[in-house]
């Protein structure tokens, strides 16, 4: 497969990035390949030999000069398959000279989110509007567990997160794992967030998620990934790759403008997305949000000011 991808790109510069880069990928996880283009700024996700490839193409100069997010992280661990004016090596070295900041600045831009989500559950929960606060807390266990990945130093792999937690939890883990819920992982649980992403991409919804430029093969990748958890008896970390799914096309949704209506409150976005049946009617119940009763909205404050401090 990679010859193939090789000949079709010629002489340009060609590299693995990800988990496979690092030799802690699931024997299905994606290839994910970074293709040095002077366009730039595409992506292509395809199935060969029963893998999915992912293909980013990158202009260097642009990432070299917006070196803040995950893409240039990534960079940093990249393994170079074909490199012949060394385009490929210069950006990659370039960066890796810059990685401590990068990840600071990253780790930066993600906490701020996690400020706003947080702020929003809040809102949504003095309101009444309970679906929409578990949803924004939710969101907010996540990005807490990816501040904590980028000050530990790694970079988030929203199918190893479950092993990342494990690692660099510390002392926030108990009520990071009750933001994220993961209490209420059983196989049951796991099964209705797939079943929520699959008549996410139905046809009621595939206008929606197409204008908000959602891959159409995640469906695919997600389930492929799901048995193999499953059958390694893994059904906390399918259960949180799940969870990270749903919440990344939620936030797609919100932020794409499709429904303009929905953005004017928010705190009450799941509600607003269910009421008009955005998904299909239902369909959002299937996401199996947090449990709030398990949170203790102190301790998430806590971690909060000592996460900024460390920032």
């Amino acid at each position: 497969m990679l010859r193939k991808v090789l000949a079709e790109h010629g002489d340009s510069p060609i590299g693995l990035v990800g988990c496979w880069a690092k030799g802690i990928n699931h024997p299905i996880c994606e290839l994910d390949l970074i293709i040095i283009s002077p366009s730039g700024g595409g992506f292509e996700r395809r199935v060969e030999q029963g893998l999915i490839l992912d293909i980013r193409y990158v202009d260097e100069g642009e990432v070299s000069r917006q070196a803040d997010n995950i893409l240039a992280l990534s960079l940093t661990e990249c393994l170079i398959f074909q490199d012949p004016d060394l385009r490929l090596a210069s950006l990659v070295n370039s960066l890796k000279s810059r990685a401590g900041n990068i990840r600071k600045n990253l780790a930066a831009s993600v906490f701020t989110n996690t400020v706003n989500y947080l702020g929003l559950g809040k809102r949504a929960l003095k309101e009444g509007y309970t679906m929409s606060g578990c949803f924004w807390l939710l969101a907010t266990g996540y990005s807490l567990l990816e501040v904590s990945i980028l000050v530990a130093g790694d970079t988030p792999r929203p199918s190893h997160l479950m092993k990342q937690f494990r690692m660099y939890g510390g002392a926030y883990s108990q009520t990071v794992y009750s933001l994220l819920g993961l209490a209420e992982a059983t196989t049951t649980t796991v099964k209705r967030r797939l079943d929520f992403l699959s008549r996410c991409y139905e046809a009621e919804a595939l206008g929606l998620l197409g204008q908000c430029k959602l891959e159409r093969l995640l469906p695919t990748l997600a389930a492929k990934k799901v048995f193999y958890l499953l059958e390694a008896n893994m059904v906390v970390d399918a259960y949180l790759y799940l969870g990270y799914l749903i919440i990344e096309i939620l936030k797609h949704i919100y932020k794409s403008g499709v429904e303009s209506s929905l953005k004017t409150k928010p705190h009450k976005f799941i509600e607003d997305v269910e009421d008009r049946s955005v998904l299909g009617k239902g369909v959002v119940k299937l996401a199996s949000f947090t449990n709030i009763d398990q949170i203790a909205m102190q301790d998430v404050d806590r971690i909060v000011t000592k996460l900024a401090q460390n920032i």
